[in-house]
Order: structure tokens, then sequence, then C-alpha cells
């Protein structure tokens, strides 16, 4: 019997989204503390199982406690996982957890007796109380903070719990990660946070109310530390940090770009952030450091339409620091939301001009929708324009505050535009030798530049970019890895060969190197020693769809 399975189930559209089927960053988090503190405690994606075969797991692990991740967009799913888990076994305490579960807490408990608790906020020091309380004959669960749960008189909301002081004491998820299940690490571990808490007031946003206001912020030696140890364990050169506001402190990042300077953490990033917390120094610091997009929250270009949705910015600031991000040589990546009440097509006018100005190389367009914990949410349910059961009572993925027909046609209108302006954002050659001129060398600009030279087909151009950085940092694994691609792309397959072997010398765990080398020694008729890194490829990542397929055929 497992003693805490902690587990997430998408909804069936998000099963194939790849970052909607990922489990919740926060689930690892949770799970490495029960693990450091002695517990057992695994963690389980059943966002590709069929309910068969999830009912068959559950079985099989018969959980003490079964935690759940829930959100607005697998509300419905996480309610059967539990009736489920409540199925095979009557005695599994269910926890629910997440955004979702904490802002809509008393119509979960009230609606769903599946459901037995509910932590709300931040949840490590929450479950771990908990977990180490129903050990107890007669658990006194009251005097848990930070939670929910039902009795005979009601359901009760204990004390608040405050937040984690020192970010850096909570132990890195990956730590903790090889036994579990559905997941895959290499896609997982990709995306870190960093901070918790925001100080912004966006009313489309229940993050602030969930984390609280004030920001919280792990020491750049601790990022730099868990990024080095998923890269050692996992053989990850690529990471997307997810903090809402990942330029909130300049000294805290420039310091952590320093870190991974000095100690030749050669990795390509990229990381969210506002317009209005960016400036030159920081973002040439980001770029030579290996940061090679930022994503802003733009929103639109309408200003009153930025001040329905408390965003706290202007478009001015929106094309001065788009404007400092193709500076500094980094794609800029943008957040769109329409579909506002009042929303006219001057006000999306307005947002196609703004976007056609800052030359964004790519973008989100998401019409305006309804989560509980937001400003939005709570404003309608007080006016009577919605009720709070709407949750329940509607069984779509997502809740839009408008479905007339100018949210679809503006929502068309946008993505056309983000899709056109993107095809001509691009850098090209004269923008690289600027870059070069003003941040003098980095990697992610020659990655950048090389691969704006493949593109071409202009090949030795390309070739000079990589091995520049192959000769500058023989302990990066860009340079060999690009040398080891073009030259396999060009037929020169020894070449690529000991390109590829070079990147296993620098990262010896990166498993797509190894599926690499499998595809070229088939290629040149060594099948035996083909199949040979085909195999470890897969020992590294289970789910390396190359290396499967060439078992597979074998």
């Amino acid at each position: 019997m497992t003693q805490v399975l902690l587990a997430y189930k998408s909804n069936s559209a998000g099963a194939n989204d790849p970052y909607t089927s990922l489990l919740p960053v926060g689930l690892g988090y949770i799970n490495a503390v029960l693990n450091s503190h002695g517990y057992a405690s695994q963690m389980a994606n059943f966002s590709k199982f069929s309910w068969k075969e999830t009912e068959s797991i559950i079985s099989r692990m018969r959980p003490q406690v079964l935690g759940i991740a829930q959100f607005t967009h697998n509300r419905f799913e996480s309610v059967k996982l539990a009736a489920l888990a409540k199925k095979i076994n009557p005695a599994t305490f269910v926890v629910f957890g997440g955004p979702h579960a904490t802002h809509q807490y008393r119509e979960i408990l009230d609606r769903h007796k599946q459901v037995d608790a509910v932590v709300l906020g931040e949840g490590e020091e929450s479950f771990l109380e908990l977990v180490a309380t129903l050990k107890d004959e007669t658990p006194r669960l009251a005097e848990i903070k930070g939670i929910a749960f039902r009795t005979a008189n009601g359901i009760i909301s204990t004390t608040a719990r405050p937040p984690i002081a020192d970010l850096d004491s909570v132990p890195f998820p990956a730590a903790y990660m090889d036994n579990a299940l559905g997941v895959d690490l290499h896609r997982q571990l990709e995306f870190i946070i960093t901070s918790r808490g925001c100080p912004a007031a966006c009313l489309f946003c229940s993050s602030p109310l969930f984390w609280g206001k004030s920001l919280r912020l792990r020491s750049p030696r601790n990022m730099v530390d868990e990024i080095t140890l998923i890269r050692n364990r996992c053989g990850l050169i690529y990471f997307s940090i997810r903090d809402d506001t990942f330029t909130a402190d300049k000294g805290r990042v420039m310091e952590f770009c320093r870190l991974l300077r000095k100690e030749k953490v050669f990795i390509l990033w990229n990381c969210q952030s506002r317009v209005s917390a960016v400036d030159e120094e920081l973002l040439f610091a980001m770029k030579r450091a290996g940061c090679e997009c930022i994503q802003f929250g733009v929103e639109s270009g309408s200003p009153r339409i930025l001040k329905a949705l408390g965003k706290g910015i202007n478009t001015e600031q929106v094309r001065k620091a788009s404007a400092l991000v193709r500076k500094a040589g980094m794609n800029l990546s943008i957040y769109l939301i329409t579909g506002v009440k009042n929303e006219v097509d001057a006000d999306t006018d307005a947002t196609i001009k703004l976007v056609e100005a800052i030359q964004a190389h790519d973008g989100q367009v998401s019409p305006l929708a309804y989560y509980p914990g937001t400003g939005i949410f709570s404003k309608d349910v007080k006016a009577g324009v919605i009720g709070r059961e709407i949750f329940n009572e509607d069984r779509h993925e997502a809740l839009y505050v408008r479905d007339d027909a100018f949210v679809g046609s503006s929502t068309q209108r946008l993505l056309e535009t983000v899709a056109k302006v993107g095809k001509g954002a691009g850098y090209g050659e004269r923008d690289f030798q600027s870059h070069k001129k003003l941040l003098g060398y980095c990697h992610a600009t020659n990655i950048m530049s090389g691969e704006m030279y493949e593109d071409e087909g202009r090949w030795q151009l390309a070739e000079r970019e990589y091995r520049e950085i192959a000769e500058r940092e023989p302990e990066n694994p860009w340079g060999w890895l690009l040398l080891g691609a073009l030259y396999g792309r060009l037929g020169a397959l020894e070449k690529a060969c000991s390109k590829y072997k070079r990147v296993l010398t620098v990262v010896p765990a990166h498993a797509p190197a190894f599926s690499d080398l499998g595809e070229l020694m088939m290629l040149m008729g060594k099948t035996w020693e083909g199949m040979e890194y085909f195999k470890r490829a897969l020992e590294l990542n289970p789910y390396d769809p190359r290396a499967k397929q060439a078992l597979k055929t074998r």
C-alpha cells in the first residue's frame, strides 16, 4: 500500500496539450517535502491514461492519502478521480489542492462527499502536517493551519497558514521524482519556478490571492543549484522559468546570470515578466547568460481595456520594453486577451496596431475567462451577473466572460495579426551583427544566428557560428550539438558522430544525443552500435520517441 499518492489528470483535450498534460510544478514540491521528511510519497500523472488504466493503477497502489491537483480546466476530472479512489478504497483520505480547489473549497466540500479536505493556497507545510496528523488515532484536523474540511456541523476553514518565508528551504522536486508514474521527466523538469507571490493587481489572475501579494524569492545560488542538478541528472540544457514576473528583483536576476556564466552552466532559457520590470542592462545580462526569449503580458493595445483588466501598465511601456528586447536580440513573445466587457472593434484595432509596432515573434490570444479567486469573478458574483456555482453548472473547460460574435471575430483577427507579424519579425544578418557589437560574444546569439543561416541554406556561415561556440567554450554542449545536427543534415555522418560524442563528454545524461548517434549509426549500416545507443537513450529517458520507435521495430 502506498502511503501518499499525489495525482493529476487533465481534461481529455488537455491530455494532448504539451503544457496542460504536464504535472503542476507545485505537486513536485509537495512530493519533495514529504519524501525529505521520511514519508513514502509518489506522484502520478494520469493525463494520458484511460480511466480503466487509472483505476487499475490506483487499485494496485491503494494509497492511504490521495492528493489531487485541481484547476478550473480539470475540475470534473479531479472529482471523478476522487470518486474512483473512494470506490476502490473508502478509507483513502482524499485531499484537493490547487487554485480552483482553494478558491472553491466550500462548493467542493459541500457538493462532493468523496473529497475529505482541501489544502488552501501554498501546500507544502499544510500537506505535511496533514499527513502527519492522519497517523493519529483521532486526527485533530482543526489544529492544522491552511486547510478546510467537512464535519457533522458544517464546513470548517482553519486559520490561514503564513507563507513559507525561506523558499530556499524547500527541497528540489528533481531529487524525488525517479518513481513518478506517467511523467516524462525531460519535459516536466524543463519548467521551474523561482518565486511566489505577486504585487500586481490584474483582475483576471488569481495568483495574488493564492500565493499572496508579498513577493518571496529564491536565492540565485539556490536557482543555479537546481538547474545544475537537473542538467547533471537528466541532461536538460533548456529551461523555462515560469515565475509571473521573473525580473521583479533586478539584483537577483543579475546575480543569477553572473553565476550561470561564472560556473559555466551553459543553458538556453526563457522567462515571463512585465514590461515595467525590465531595462537594457538587465536584458543584456540575461541574453549573455543564455536567455533567448522573454514573454510579456501585453493583453491589449487599448488603454481603457488595460485599465479594465487592472493591468497597471501602458502602451508606451510595452513599446519601450519590446524595443529593448529586440535590441538585446531575444525572441519577443506576448500574451493577449480579448472578449473584455464593453470591448469593441476600435479596441482590437488598437491592439493590432501595437502588435505590428513592437514586432513580436509570436504570441497567444485568449478570450477573457472567469476563474475563481480573480477580481473579475468576484465582482460579477457580487453584482449577480453569475453565481458561485457556475463552475459546477457549466461543464465547459473555460467559462468566458462574453460569448457574442465579437469575441470570435476579435480573437481571429488578433491570431492572424500575431502570425503575420511573426513571419516578418525574425532577425536578419544585420540584426545579429548589431547584437554582437552591443553584447559581445554570447552563445545564444550564435545559436540564433546559426539557425537563421541554416534556414537560408548558408551552411558554411551556420558552421562558423556553431564552431565559434565550440572553440570559445568547449564545455558548452550547444556548440557540439548544433555542429552534429548540421553535419548530419549535410551527410557528413562521421563528423556528426564525433560532435555528438563531444556533447556526451560535457552532459553525459543528454538522451537526445544518444538517439542522434543511434540514427547516425543505423544510416552508416552499424546496426548493433545504433541499437546500443538507442537503448542508452531509453534508459535515460523512457519517453524518448526516436529510441522507442527504433527499438520497437527491431
